[in-house]
């Protein structure tokens, strides 16, 4: 009997040190996530290109940014873009989508980037690329994709001047894939001596921009009315690709990006 209670008790002290070992292993795993891909402060790098410009690189969140818990805000960005005072600004969307419809068809974050750039006659470039294709897979990023992204901004840096000051915004996960091909392809990494001061703001109210609501309205028409007819055309596709674009309630859709809007108007940073 003595000995089934010693083997019992055993047996529960491994299953506790399994459970605490896998506990702390998990809030490692979990730090390491949150300072790669959630902490502003690694997530904001400068360069200087074989070109000799000054390239700050800024990655940003989408629509996490409206979550007060993450602690990284829009506000956040545009204290960047006023402390970084760049002479152009590239940003994640997509060039030949505001050649033809005049949509700036990037994130959420990208629209108020674009729409406080234009604000304030700051010059602003697209450097975004993906297509919808048989192997399309939404809200992800593959190798071509980034490739074509880094090969969007290097075309663009060598028509711009040696002594321009650029700012590239997009999402993390494209921070870490394009910092990769900016130290593989020349450019040198600078130290930034305070990182946390590039977020911090003068201003004593924060506000967006004016034509914010405008540009993201624009963009959520598009979205929902305009780029399914464009997919739907494409004889190449599978049935299944399509119906991601095609199908569903499109004013449902319409209607739950405007939600953004309510938040402009009142200027409020979070949900």
């Amino acid at each position: 009997m003595i000995n089934k209670v010693k083997k019992k008790s055993k047996i529960r002290n491994i299953i506790l040190i399994i459970l605490a070992v896998a506990l702390v292993l998990a809030v490692v795993v979990l730090g390491v996530l949150w300072n790669r891909y959630l902490n502003k402060n690694n997530l904001i790098a400068k360069y200087e290109t074989s070109q000799g410009q000054e390239l700050y690189l800024l990655g940003t969140l989408h629509e996490n940014h409206f979550n007060k818990w993450i602690h990284y805000s829009m506000e956040d960005i545009l204290s960047v873009v006023k402390n970084v005072k760049p002479d152009v600004v590239f940003i994640e969307s997509r060039e030949e989508y505001f050649e033809d419809y005049g949509v700036m068809d990037g994130p959420i974050d990208m629209a108020v980037v674009y729409s406080y750039c234009i604000d304030s006659d700051i010059p602003v470039e697209m450097v975004d690329w993906w297509v919808v294709d048989n192997d399309y897979q939404s809200d992800t990023t593959n190798r071509k994709r980034d490739d074509m992204i880094f090969a969007n901004i290097d075309n663009k840096l060598k028509v711009i001047n040696a002594d321009t000051r650029v700012l590239v915004i997009c999402g993390a996960g494209h921070f870490y894939e394009q910092s990769e091909r900016f130290l593989d392809n020349g450019l040198e990494k600078q130290r930034i001596e305070n990182r946390a001061a590039y977020f911090g703001s003068k201003d004593k109210k924060f506000e967006y921009p004016d034509g914010v609501e405008d540009i993201w309205k624009k963009r959520a028409y598009f979205y929902a009315y305009i780029y399914p007819e464009i997919v739907g055309q494409d004889e190449t596709l599978d049935y299944n690709i399509k119906s991601q674009f095609t199908e569903g309630n499109h004013d449902s859709f319409y209607n739950h990006q405007l939600k953004y809007c309510e938040l402009f108007s009142n200027n409020e940073l979070y949900e």
